[in-house]
């Protein structure tokens, strides 16, 4: 038998929903929490990866400024020994003071000199008006360049001082190697362009790029150069993340404290000809990383809390969604059922609007008045009885009382009971409602139990007069006998015996009419007959076939074959009809089962009667065979009384079991021989 689905209650249902709720916020949470940590992470990394690409860059930057270095000197070298290789084309081997002024004219330079291999000036020509001659250092780096002439040439540098401005000294020898060239010259543009070139410059003018907070050359002796006033700084050695980074051939990078405030240092080894070995260290502001790490974070809260908003928003529209889906079924169910127990009812319903339309009617009235499809149509147009008819309906219903009618339906009398009363539903509906009781079957109940009341009280009354003969009879006997033995006379003896024994004769004769007469009377009453119990319910089957096919009942028919029962068949057929009638009312209407069958268990000859109804209270086992006692609305409290008279007349016994069906099963059981 299917159940319907359990239902949560709504205080587990709501339990459940909080804690779905709960579940979803902390995985958001989750998920945010981790999704912010990830963009920190990434955006730290982002700016790791862009602090080392700017220190590649300024190392890339400082060995490019060493170079150029280098090639600003050789530059040069080549522009001043191209003036010098001018004096080689002068004829004599000894050119005069005029001769070298009006080359340093002619190549803007400001003096030429000759010296000897020791220093000694032999020709000079200048430009400009200074008669101060050749600086000592010039002298004596002459002289050591004459004493190691792998070098061929010298390079000298003399800051301006005051309004002065930065001079050259370029040493070369000679091609004949007795003699030494010396140039002097304005050497202003070569100390600009060192100082656009030079690894200090270059890192001053990186440290103004945006979010760069220091650039610092340190050596394990100190600090080369820096961007900004650093203040004390622990040496390389103090310091084992920078210890490592000098060790390392890739950029370190770290969260560095400087000067009270957090930053990203980045650190690369350093090394070239010039200057001595270290690190370059590069500080980053961290207040990028903390613009981007708070967007993220924002971004990430208010998309969790938008999410985590859609997604309760959305469990709140499908549960009040689910919830409506479960009324809309549970009113279908209830409609459902509604209208199989309208239609099913054995009870006629009819609802007849004000107009005298039928707007609501079931089966059973149908059924009663032998007409279908009345919906929607007139009452008195479908309803040809003059007995029932809609003014008389309306009549009715402003009566308190139930009305009993008789009409003919299909050539049959049927006996009616109507309760009627009004009905109104708001302003758009008014009318009456007719509940029909069909008790034409009762009525010949009634009638058969009057007649059956009637016989026996006349089987009473035959029974006591034949008693009250049976008294005097037997008296007349006794007496009679005494006659013959205690009073014979002595005259005429013969003819007094055979006297009294007349007398004796008829009263005996009397007497056996009289028992003949009761023995009669009871055959009549309860005829005893051959009944194969097979045949019976086979009878009785088809009997209640089309009533169990109209009450959409399943009917089973169960009997082991040569089962023989002395009884009067017409009561036991009584009994089966009130088994099958009780089954039927215990339905109620619905779809169920009734099964009928008859075994043989020992001795003992078994017929029951189950059913799939609610079946019967233990309480209730003990009263139902009282007369007038039921359970039901409608029902007369006399079906099984009869049935446990006409089984207990029979000598047998009736017991009530619960059945495998669902229901309840009543059993008769009767005792047999073998």
């Amino acid at each position: 038998m299917t159940r319907p689905a359990r239902n949560l209650s709504p205080d587990v249902e709501f339990r459940l929903s909080l804690s779905i709720v709960i579940f979803i916020a902390v995985a958001i949470l989750l998920f945010a929490w981790l999704n912010i940590r990830e963009n920190r992470q990434d955006s730290l990394d982002l700016l790791v990866t862009q602090g080392k690409a700017f220190t590649e860059a300024l190392a890339e930057a400082a060995d490019n400024s060493i170079r150029a270095e280098a090639n600003i000197d050789y530059l040069t070298h080549l522009r001043y020994s191209e003036v010098l290789r001018s004096l080689d084309d002068i004829a004599t081997d000894s050119p005069t003071d005029e001769q070298l002024s009006s080359l340093t004219r002619h190549h803007d330079v400001i003096a030429l000199y000759i010296c000897d291999l020791q220093g000694n000036v032999i020709a000079s020509g200048r430009h400009d008006r200074n008669k101060n001659g050749l600086p000592a250092y010039v002298v004596e780096e002459a002289i050591a360049l004459a004493e190691n002439q792998e070098d061929e040439y010298s390079l000298l540098l003399e800051p301006g001082e005051g309004l002065s401005f930065d001079r050259h000294y370029y040493l070369e020898i000679a091609n004949s190697l007795d003699r030494i060239y010396i140039l002097e010259a304005n050497a202003d543009y070569y100390t600009e362009a060192l100082r656009n070139t030079q690894i200090g410059f270059l890192a001053q003018r990186m440290a103004r790029e945006k979010g760069v907070e220091y650039i610092i050359y340190h050596t394990p002796d100190g600090i080369i150069f820096s961007s900004r006033n650093t203040g004390p700084l622990l040496t390389i050695d103090s310091d084992p993340f920078l210890s490592s980074a000098l060790e390392a051939d890739s950029i370190s990078h770290r969260l560095y404290t400087f000067q009270s405030e957090e930053v990203l240092e980045l650190v690369r080894p350093f090394s070239s000809e010039t200057d001595p070995f270290g690190l370059f260290r590069v500080g980053l502001s961290l207040d990028r990383y903390r613009s981007l790490s708070r967007s993220a974070t924002l971004q990430t809260a208010i998309m969790s809390f938008a999410l985590f908003g859609l997604l309760l928003t959305g469990f709140l529209y499908l549960g009040g969604r689910r919830k409506r889906r479960l009324l809309s079924q549970e009113h279908k169910q209830f409609k459902s059922i509604a209208d199989t127990m309208f239609d099913q009812m054995r009870t006629g319903v009819v609802a007849v609007a004000s107009d005298g339309t039928i707007e609501l009617v079931n089966k059973a009235f149908e059924s009663i008045v032998g007409k279908h499809d009345l919906y929607n149509k007139h009452f008195d147009k479908v309803i040809t009885s003059d007995e029932l008819t809609f003014e008389k309906l309306k009549q009715w219903s402003r009566q308190s009382d139930e009305v009993e009618l008789t009409i003919e339906v299909d050539k049959i009398e049927r006996t009616l009971v109507l309760s009627v009363s009004s009905f109104e539903i708001g302003r758009e509906m008014s009318g009456v409602i007719a509940v029909v009781y069909d008790i034409t079957k009762l009525k010949e109940f009634e009638r058969q139990s009057a007649r059956k009341e009637r016989l026996s009280e006349m089987g009473d009354l035959a029974a006591g007069v034949a008693h009250e003969i049976r008294n005097p009879l037997n008296t007349i006997s006794i007496a009679a006998q005494r006659l013959a033995v205690e009073f014979a006379p002595d005259e005429s003896g013969d003819e007094f015996k055979s006297f009294t024994d007349q007398i004796r004769s008829e009263t005996r004769r009397l007497n056996d009419i009289i028992t003949r007469f009761l023995s009669l009377a009871r055959e009549q009453m309860n005829k005893k007959k051959e009944i194969h119990l097979e045949e019976l319910l086979s009878d009785a089957g088809r009997l209640f076939e089309l009533q169990a096919d109209e009450a959409r009942i399943d009917l089973q028919i169960q009997s082991q074959p040569d089962l023989i029962l002395y009884a009067d068949p017409d009561q036991l057929r009584q009994a089966i009809l009130n088994l099958f009638n009780n089954a039927v009312e215990a339905l109620a209407g619905q779809r169920g089962t009734i099964r009928m069958e008859a075994r043989k268990e020992q001795s003992v000859l078994l017929l029951s009667v189950d059913d799939s109804g609610p079946g019967i209270k233990q309480d209730d086992r003990n009263e139902i065979f009282q007369p007038y006692f039921t359970t039901k609305e409608a029902g007369t409290g006399l079906g099984l009384p009869m049935v446990h008279r006409i089984v207990t007349d029979m000598g047998g016994e009736v017991r009530v079991e619960d059945s495998d069906l669902g229901g309840a099963r009543v059993v008769l059981l009767f005792p047999v021989e073998g």
